[in-house]
This record gives C-alpha cells, structure tokens and sequence, in this order.
C-alpha cells in the first residue's frame, strides 16, 4: 500500500438540497438502506477544474462538482437531490514537460471522484433521518473527464472561489495570543 500521488486537502458543501418527492411509493422489493437502482435516477453533474498553486513537486488544483438527482419521468425515486462542493486537490508529480495536461486530467477525474464520495456520504447522512428512509446514491465513475475540455468561463469562475486556507490550530492560537 502506498500513498496516492492525488490528496485531498480541504473540501466544502456550498450547498446541499434534499427534499423528498411528492406520491413517491416504495418499491416492496426494494431493500432500505441499499443502493438505490440507478435506473431510476435521473443524474447530472457539472464539474471545474482550476489551477490554483504550481511547485516544483507538486500543483494543486481547486475542483467543484455540482451534482443534481431525481426520479426519471418514467420511474419514481424518493428524492430530489442538488449538491455542490469544492475542494483542493494536490496532485504530487514531477515537473516534466507535457506533463501539466496529464496533472490537469488526473486532478479532475480523480478529484470529482473523491468529491462524489463526500456527496455520496453526505446524502446517505440526511436521508437517513427522512421522510422516505436512506438512499445511498450508486458509484459512479468521472473518467469520462478525461477526454472533457475545461471550459474558460468556469476555470476562471472556480479559482476565483476557491476554498479559503483556514489557519491551522496554532496559528490561531499564536494571532490571538498577539492581539491580547
């Protein structure tokens, strides 16, 4: 086991709407706390990538997803679901040429993925306590991204919200001991 080369740094919900659908019946045969048949979901996502910071060692990025899920005309599903979130990645790769097209695809398919699991889990926590029981949303694959071009207006839209660096416990604590 090794470290992954993409990490995580910090991510925030911009915001999240879960709001139950009107005359939805649970299927019988539908097991609660499952995944729910994706089948039945009508799912879309928007995603931005921005290059935030670029170092010798490594980049980091700021990716933002925005995910959006309901019941397909046809087909009933317990809830209407709007997400958005944003987040760092630092993708740690050497400098070599032709090598930012590579940071760059890397950081989107494989930060969306790890937004989604934020999502994924953030969903199944507030469904969990409502009206029409717990909806774990199905696994879903971005590495159709790879082949996405970034579109300008988003790029420049993300870095400039990019999420804010918190201070880290000490340095806290050290302003607020210079400020008294």
């Amino acid at each position: 086991m090794q470290l992954s080369p993409l990490q995580l740094l910090e991510y925030t919900f911009d915001g999240v709407s879960v709001l139950p659908v009107d005359g939805y019946v649970a299927d019988p045969a539908f097991a609660p706390g499952l995944v729910f048949f994706p089948g039945k979901l009508a799912m879309s996502a928007d995603t931005g990538l921005a290059l935030l910071a670029e170092e010798e060692k490594y980049s980091d990025f700021g990716v933002k997803l925005t995910l959006r899920v309901g019941p397909k005309e046809d087909a009933q599903a317990p809830y209407n679901i709007q997400v958005s979130v944003r987040g760092v990645v630092r993708m740690h790769l050497t400098q070599a040429e032709r090598q930012g097209e590579e940071r760059r695809v890397r950081a989107l398919v494989n930060g969306a993925s790890l937004l989604y699991g934020a999502v994924r889990e953030m969903v199944s926590t507030i469904t969990s306590r409502s009206a029409h029981g717990p909806l774990l949303l199905p696994s879903l694959s971005f590495q159709d991204l790879a082949t996405h071009k970034p579109d300008e207006a988003a790029v420049t839209a993300l870095a400039s919200s990019a999420p804010a660096k918190r201070k880290s416990p000490a340095a806290r604590a050290k302003a607020k001991a210079g400020s008294a």
